[in-house]
């Protein structure tokens, strides 16, 4: 049945052809229903697009009217199911939604400024509010409250919006900020995950009244991808998808300044070491050439040199080129010092640490250059990352120092994030080998990054799929699939008789909960996972008992239904106090050398069966080669080993000394608080070492520490102190604890 209009009011009232157009939120939900075969429950669309009930309910009337409109069926709705789209609906809406005219999308009011700038900076003709309001289809008060905010957010590139009575509207000021403005407003015109030929399309009203420069626009800008995917031959890389459309859309704004006499001054030093790049090279003798037909104009070596920062800070997907070449060393070095710190801060080693440094070199030199010449990351995903990847992304930030140093500035929380993806992949992967049972692709964007963690969540979460590869949608678009049963994909795409599964780029529990059910409905005995739903048991319990907190209750029983069999450490991860118990303390005077240290520090876990006598004599093998690289901070030692030198279970032993053991003749490796680390894998200890830096960061608590006379005393100050954290952390976030 068709969803009902008891809830839903489609009138043809004032204001009911509002209802004709569909804004960036409702085209999502309208994708993400066409991308789906299955049913979709009301709480699945609140939870995923983090929107209300009543939210939900005016987004589907918006798009049942934009179906009507489309001869498309509207929304089908069966009770206890969920929602869903008819086949015909479902195949015919990715192209409607592609080839959209620009009059029925409502644009939201972020992208409204990001136009609004647009069609300033490539001054066209005079712009004035008329024009203006006309273009982004909403009311002149609208517009006037647009572009008092376009004009606040200039300010923060030191330009003005100005306005003269012959001239319209213009933004005033250098232009080598104007250009950082540029890629600021393209990322609002072309906000993440949205498909290249939606721009394309909301784009064409730029030229509704001239059907010739239209045409020359898009003929400008798909020249400008072909000269760019020549590139990509050439140099040996291959752009991700978003990166290569920015990077045209960027470019064709940056020839259009060019013709107006706007060109960017460079520092000559900075100059000239771009000059000595393949890159600079190639783009002088063939880029700059090509463009220079497009854009009748001169480009100055200085603007060449600028387009090759562009060129360099792009996010790449993959990289056939070698890491000899000069200008990559210092970066070699940089991503060598980065993998030792982070696993000595994270007390994990890679098993295939020459692939993680070849991997974080690939991100390192595109970011080296976006900092460098204040590029910015276009990165969506940077507070989720922060958020469900906290102990290693603060982990990223203690070894990022190194990448400072050489860039010469601060590298923003953007950057650390993606980094962060890196480091969250390769933890994810280790150990990690699926049977080749069911073959699968997946379809990320995005670039490096985004795409190894998301392939490593899906290897925890599936042990009977064997990803195959993963790939940019134009590398899917031609790629065969006879030997490949399903894909997943973090963007809308299709293929004819073949599975398709969207996700977002860090799984969500939704996520995760409708891949074990498709995924798992693939094989010959789907088991009672497709039987099963968690919102169907509660609607059952409903009629039998009062629920006191529904949320909490679907939490449980989709762990229960739904939680993969993978290793240890997936699901929440155990605090110091979980680790450090109060039988693994120990207080003594002192001991006679670092090696006794280790062996009185590791005792207790020895004796409780948390390591064998192998885990001790590894431990000390590793100090004996690489030196005291278990110290961490002044007066605290944290040695380990690894998972298969003898660790039964995951626990943190503390040794407090009255008089510091020295681990080398240095004053500095002086110690008397020796924590001995056993971890069963790469991961499980990671909230808890996080915990144990926060509490270790402060001077007063080392010393309270060392003047400890009692293993009680040691336990209870960690212990608060690990709380008054815990709710400093809290109360930053806004989040009330008790």
């Amino acid at each position: 049945m068709e969803i009902g209009t008891g809830f839903i009011r489609h009138s043809s009232q004032k204001g009911g052809e509002r209802h004709l157009y569909l804004d960036k939120r409702s085209s999502a939900v309208l994708l993400f229903l066409a991308n789906r075969n299955d049913y979709v429950s009301i709480r699945e669309l609140e939870r995923t697009f983090r929107i209300s009930r009543r939210t939900i309910y005016y987004d589907l009337g918006k798009i049942n009217a934009w179906l009507r409109k489309n001869d498309l069926q509207p929304i089908q709705y069966i009770r206890s199911h969920g929602y869903f789209l008819t086949d015909e609906a479902r195949k015919a809406v990715p192209q409607k939604l592609a080839h959209l005219k620009q009059w029925e999308y409502e644009y939201t009011p972020d992208e409204r400024i990001g136009w609004l700038a647009f069609y300033l900076f490539i001054e066209e003709h005079p712009l004035f509010l008329d024009d203006l309001s006309k273009k982004t289809r909403v009311s002149r008060n609208t517009t006037i409250d647009d572009l008092k905010k376009l004009k606040k957010e200039l300010q923060t590139f030191s330009l003005s919006l100005r306005f003269h009575r012959q001239k319209g509207y213009f933004i005033h000021g250098d232009e080598n900020e104007k250009r950082k403005a540029i890629v600021y407003f393209t990322s609002k015109i072309i906000p993440p995950g949205q498909e290249w030929q939606a721009f394309i399309a909301n784009v064409r009203d730029l030229f509704q009244k001239n059907a010739r420069a239209k045409d020359g626009f898009l003929k400008e800008l798909e020249e400008i991808i072909s000269i760019l995917n020549e590139y990509e031959r050439e140099i040996g890389i291959q752009f991700a998808d978003e990166a290569l459309h920015h990077l045209a859309l960027r470019l064709w704004l940056f020839g259009k300044r060019v013709v107006k006499g706007n060109q960017v001054t460079m520092d000559p030093v900075e100059k000239e070491i771009i000059r000595q790049t393949k890159e600079f090279q190639f783009a002088k003798k063939n880029i700059i050439g090509k463009i220079s037909s497009i854009f009748p104009a001169s480009f100055s070596d200085d603007e060449i040199c600028y387009v090759t920062t562009h060129l360099l800070s792009a996010k790449i997907q993959q990289t056939n080129r070698d890491g000899d070449n000069a200008d990559i060393r210092p970066l070699k070095v940089v991503a060598r010092k980065m993998v030792t710190d982070f696993q000595s801060a994270a007390c994990v080693t890679f098993s295939d640490r020459n692939e993680v440094e070849k991997n974080l070199l690939i991100h390192l030199k595109p970011a080296y250059y976006r900092i460098k010449y204040g590029i910015k990351a276009e990165n969506p995903l940077a507070e989720q990352i922060k958020s469900e990847y906290k102990e290693i992304f603060l982990i990223t930030k203690k070894v990022i120092h190194h990448f400072e140093t050489l860039v010469g500035k601060k590298v923003e929380d953007d950057e650390t994030a993606l980094i962060a993806l890196h480091f969250g992949g390769w933890l994810q992967k280790e150990g990690l080998k699926p049977p080749k049972r069911k073959k699968a692709l997946i379809v990320c964007p995005s670039g490096i990054g985004t795409s190894t963690i998301l392939k490593h969540q899906l290897e925890g979460l599936f042990s009977t799929v064997d990803f195959v590869e993963t790939l940019s949608v134009r590398d899917f678009e031609k790629r065969s699939l006879e030997d490949i049963d399903f894909t997943i994909s973090t963007v809308p795409i299709r293929r004819e008789g073949h599975i398709i599964i969207p996700v977002h780029p860090i799984l969500t529990d939704v996520d995760k909960e409708r891949l074990l059910k498709k995924v798992h409905s693939l094989s010959e005995d789907a088991g009672k996972m497709t039987k099963y739903s968690a919102e169907a048991i509660v609607e059952i319990v409903k009629q039998h008992a009062a629920i006191e907190d529904e949320e909490r209750l679907l939490a449980a029983i989709r762990e229960y239904l739904y939680r993969p069999e993978v290793s240890a450490g997936k699901g929440k991860k155990p605090g110091l106090m979980d680790l450090l118990q109060l039988p693994l303390i120990q207080v003594r005077e002192t001991c006679s050398d670092w090696k006794q240290a280790v062996e009185t520090a590791s005792l207790p876990l020895l004796q409780n069966g948390y390591i064998d006598s192998g885990y001790i004599r590894a431990m000390i093998r590793y100090i004996e080669t690489y030196g005291p690289y278990p110290i961490i901070s002044p007066k605290v030692a944290l040695p380990h080993g690894k998972p298969e030198d003898g660790v039964q279970k995951t626990g943190i032993s503390l040794l407090v000394l009255k008089r510091p053991v020295s681990f080398s003749r240095e004053e500095r490796h002086r110690v008397q608080l020796i924590f001995v680390l056993a971890s069963v894998d790469q991961e499980t200890h990671l909230f808890a070492l996080s915990q144990l830096s926060e509490v270790l960061s402060d001077p007063q608590t080392v010393e309270k520490l060392t003047e400890s006379n009692a293993p009680e005393g040691v336990w209870e100050l960690l212990r608060e102190r690990i709380h008054e954290t815990s709710h400093e952390t809290s109360m930053e976030k806004g989040i009330s604890y008790s």
